[in-house]
């Protein structure tokens, strides 16, 4: 008898074991798909900053966001004296 209980007892210590890599299984599938949705957002908002970035209004408001980087620049380092 000892050889059906040394046997049952690997055959349950195997089954949890499948148990448990099923469920890491689904965990890192569940991450996968995470992943997948988070890169299909990031490369939305990038074609979104890219088409904005060659609207007409982009280039004509170049210089007011470059004056007024100059500016916010000009006035920290008038703060700092």
């Amino acid at each position: 008898m000892p050889e059906t209980t040394t046997w049952e007892a690997r055959a349950r210590t195997a089954e949890a074991r499948v148990e448990e890599l099923a469920s890491e299984r689904a965990r890192l599938w569940e991450e996968l798909q995470t992943l997948r949705a988070e890169r299909g957002a990031i490369d939305h908002y990038r074609a979104m900053v890219a088409k904005m970035e060659q609207s007409a209004s982009w280039k004509v408001t170049r210089p007011l966001r470059f004056a007024k980087r100059v500016a916010h620049k000009l006035r920290a380092l008038a703060e700092r004296r």
